[in-house]
């Protein structure tokens, strides 16, 4: 096996409007996620905390098509919870994850991604910021079919309507990619707390600039803070590197919540 490794760093923050996280976030070594949850008093929160709590229990996801396969079962997990408990009748989460899906005998690092929602995953690489995932929102689609600029869609008030979601229906289409890992990528998976708060060339200095990643999302959220804050906002980055360091968190992180 290549001497590849993953290095990696997360942040969360309620922001400065919302009263409860609902965003989760998980991160092993081999698997990331981030969720943005919604729905109801509890409801957000507890759909995001399923989604990245399924993940985190995994002992391996070792294709791209497991990790569709994973989130897939998270969302029967989200819809089964919601059906025994009123409280969380409509809950959902959007939920972005990357993945190494290299077997022990692999020559190179693959890596594979998921997306369903509007969190998205950025990759760094050769100082070129690039969004690998494709929002599931409407001014998305509306953006990607010529009807409104991405200056309107950044300002349309219908900007938090997602047509995807972990939860929405028993059928979820799973986006999925798979690429080889490279040393000096380095990939960003944030809720829309952050993307609505903080533009892509100011995304890209601190991905440029702020070589730890747990430093980097730090200064990602409280960007995303001084910019507003008004939603919760989460930024976990990978980096694919030849160092052996990682991050000391915990292999998973959920949010705190405020009552």
């Amino acid at each position: 096996m290549t001497d590849i490794t993953l290095r990696w760093g997360m942040s969360t923050d309620v922001g400065r409007v919302r009263r409860v996280n609902q965003d989760a976030m998980m991160g092993n070594g081999r698997l990331f996620a981030v969720a943005d949850g919604m729905g109801g008093h509890r409801g957000g929160e507890v759909a995001s905390d399923i989604a990245a709590g399924h993940l985190i229990r995994l002992e391996s996801v070792p294709s791209v098509d497991a990790l569709s396969d994973a989130v897939t079962r998270a969302n029967e997990l989200i819809l089964g919870r919601a059906a025994a408990d009123p409280d969380l009748s409509g809950m959902g989460t959007t939920i972005v994850a990357l993945a190494d899906v290299s077997t022990p005998d692999s020559d190179t690092i693959q890596l594979a991604a998921a997306n369903v929602g509007d969190s998205r995953m950025y990759r760094l690489e050769n100082d070129e910021l690039e969004q690998v995932t494709r929002d599931h929102s409407l001014v998305a689609e509306l953006a990607r079919a010529g009807q409104i600029t991405e200056a309107e869609a950044a300002t349309h008030p219908q900007r938090n309507v997602v047509t995807r979601a972990l939860g929405a229906e028993k059928n979820v289409l799973v986006d999925t990619w798979v690429f080889p890992a490279r040393i000096g990528q380095r990939f960003l998976l944030c809720s829309d707390g952050l993307i609505n708060e903080v533009d892509d060339t100011d995304v890209a200095h601190v991905l440029r600039t702020v070589a730890d990643p747990k430093l980097a999302t730090m200064h990602l959220v409280d960007m995303a803070n001084r910019h507003g804050g008004r939603d919760n906002v989460t930024a976990l980055i990978v980096d694919v590197t030849s160092d052996t360091g990682a991050d000391p968190e915990a292999p998973c992180e959920t949010p705190e919540t405020e009552s």
